[in-house]
């Protein structure tokens, strides 16, 4: 039988908890967007075992690689876990966060947005004191993972990584002309490669999507542990699926300094219990909620809390579960033409079921899922009250954004559908927040909900760079209307131009972009601006032979999209962790 056949008719070699052995040189927990990559960089060479331990399924299904439904985080199919949050106190209400519960995590439902950030976002980790960090230090971590489609520029892009990300063609929308027009129009330069550090830091740009050549989402998990791999490295790679994380095995060595040796695990519904062990290193990749929840469970946060929690204290860090950040977004909206919106297929089932045929024939059409193809960056201090820029943006060439605005033409799931109108929305991302919340044990028990509470815009400055945020899309709307002969009929704009109506529209609208960071920030321990998890080599202070390496670990939530800067990060862990050990 020819090995791809073989491999066709054998099922994804999963491994359960019975089975897997007493020890391994690794233990990864957290299959993730960043487990996957770090799990396929650690096994590569045969001589070292890698138990890979997640919580979730594999999940490998036609609907979860048809990029349009496998972003519906919302619908009963979809491998996402939802987190309650606390009722926030500027809000009056509590926020849903949605993260992925499979191989992949959120590389799973996410929207498919390639973006690195600017290099201005990592010179800044350097100069914060963050050594190996600096834009020029993670550059390569992003080129060895693509596979891209930008040729010409191979020190800035690679095509010989595994995870494919490109443009996805033409607009989908008329409405999406419209927009970058009137970007244009009020002085914002058109960006050609948002992740070149040769563009301009401001302005209008294409996004790159991770959609593979067939029309399908290229998850981490598709992209760093497809099933040929996995079969290829079944001797010394072991995934082990639907999976509980007890807490670390954190023993005192004859030196008494802590020591990560193992991880206590058990089966979902708990028919088995196993202590497996790690000769090597313990490597965290659970996520901004998930990494910290790991450590508190095994005694490593804050002494008061873990106390309350009755958990023993092995290592009093005050920092996990700190510094939560999150890209808050607030969205204006507009009715247009059913025919220029995603409703269309909606109102229309025949048009749907061409495009499902069409997806499957050419790997083409609407259910590539660009949920948007664009996206303005801006700074709310090139602003003037109106929203208007103050000059020329395409002279801002070292100016870092603190707003991103998306155009979007998908119904909202809050509100009543309409069948003889499409809608158009402009979603203001506030990039970098000052205001932080916290992740924490509500018990000690493994399974129970976290307590999280992001604590948005508890910080007045984040009301005032939303403010011109949102005054800017605002002017980018009359700009499409006025200036193109776009129609738009507002459906969901402020009450009028006050501060005060703004600040209203922006309570009544502001919800999480799920860019959640910074929980186990990378700092010192000691450090005044939050204190810190892990050090510049993203291990666990006071912990040996632990490390944590997803989202969790930036000091502070980069202004991006952050699926290609976890990517970055295991890539970069992986490469230390070999160095290391050689």
């Amino acid at each position: 039988m020819p090995r791809w056949l073989h491999n066709w008719l054998t099922a994804y070699p999963e491994v359960s908890l019975d089975d897997v052995r007493d020890d391994y040189d690794y233990i990864i927990i957290g299959g993730g967007t960043a487990g996957c990559v770090l799990a396929n960089r650690l096994s590569a060479d045969p001589t070292k075992t890698v138990l890979l331990v997640e919580r979730g399924p594999s999940a490998d299904t036609w609907v979860s690689r048809v990029p349009l439904f496998s972003m519906n985080f919302l619908a009963s199919y979809s491998p996402s876990w939802k987190h309650t949050t606390v009722v926030q106190k500027e809000l009056g209400r509590p926020l849903e966060f949605y993260t992925g519960s499979a191989l992949g995590g959120s590389s799973r439902i996410n929207i498919c947005l390639y973006t690195r950030g600017l290099p201005a976002e990592y010179d800044a980790l350097s100069a914060a004191g963050r050594q190996g960090w600096a834009w020029n230090d993670v550059l390569p971590y992003f080129v060895a993972s693509e596979k891209s489609d930008v040729l010409d520029s191979p020190k800035i892009h690679g095509n010989q990584g595994e995870w494919r990300n490109r443009t996805l063609g033409s607009f989908s929308y008329p409405s999406y002309e419209a927009y970058l027009k009137a970007c244009q129009d009020l002085g914002f330069p058109y960006i050609t490669d948002l992740n070149s550090a040769q563009e301009p830091s401001i302005g209008c740009a294409r996004l790159d999507h991770t959609v593979d050549d067939y029309g399908h989402r290229h998850s981490t998990f598709r992209a760093f542990l497809p099933k040929d791999l996995a079969l290829q490295r079944k001797a010394n790679l072991h995934i082990c699926t639907n999976t509980i994380v007890q807490k670390l095995d954190v023993r005192t060595d004859a030196d008494g300094r802590k020591v990560a040796q193992g991880v206590y695990l058990a089966s979902k519904g708990g028919s088995s219990q196993r202590n497996v062990r790690a000769s090597r290193e313990v490597v965290i990749c659970g996520g901004p909620f998930g990494s910290p929840k790991v450590l508190m469970l095994s005694g490593i946060g804050p002494a008061k809390h873990l106390k309350d929690m009755n958990i023993p204290v092995v290592k009093n860090l005050p920092a996990v579960g700190s510094n939560l950040q999150d890209h808050v977004m607030v969205d204006t909206a507009w009715r247009i033409p059913l025919k220029d919106s995603f409703s269309i297929y909606l109102v229309r089932p025949w048009l749907f079921i061409v495009a499902v045929i069409r997806h499957l024939l050419f790997g083409t059409g609407f259910l590539l899922g660009a949920m948007t193809q664009l996206s303005l960056f801006a700074s709310s201090a090139s602003l003037d009250k109106t929203g208007r820029p103050l000059q020329d943006q395409s002279t801002q060439k070292n100016t870092l954004p603190d707003l991103e605005i998306l155009p979007g033409t998908h119904p909202h799931p809050n509100e009543e559908f309409d069948k003889k109108k499409g809608r158009f929305t402009l979603i203001t991302v506030l990039l970098h927040p000052a205001s932080k919340g916290t992740v924490r044990l509500a018990s000690s028990d493994p399974e129970a909900p976290l307590v999280i509470d992001p604590a948005i815009l508890t910080n007045s400055r984040d009301y005032s760079q939303l403010r011109a945020g949102v005054r800017l899309s605002l002017q980018l709307a009359s700009q499409m209307h006025t200036g193109h002969a776009y129609p738009l009929d507002p459906l969901a704009v402020p009450a009028d131009s006050s501060d005060a109506a703004i600040d209203a529209h922006i309570r009544q609208r502001a919800d999480t972009a799920y860019h959640y960071s910074s929980t186990c920030r990378m700092a010192p321990e000691n450090d005044p601006d939050g204190g810190g998890v892990v050090d510049d080599q993203l291990r666990v202070h006071g912990v040996d032979h632990l490390r944590v390496a997803d989202s969790s670990i930036f000091p502070w939530v980069l202004g991006t999209h952050l699926q290609a800067p976890a990517v970055m990060v295991a890539e970069k862990c992986a490469d230390m962790i070999l160095k290391e050990s050689a």
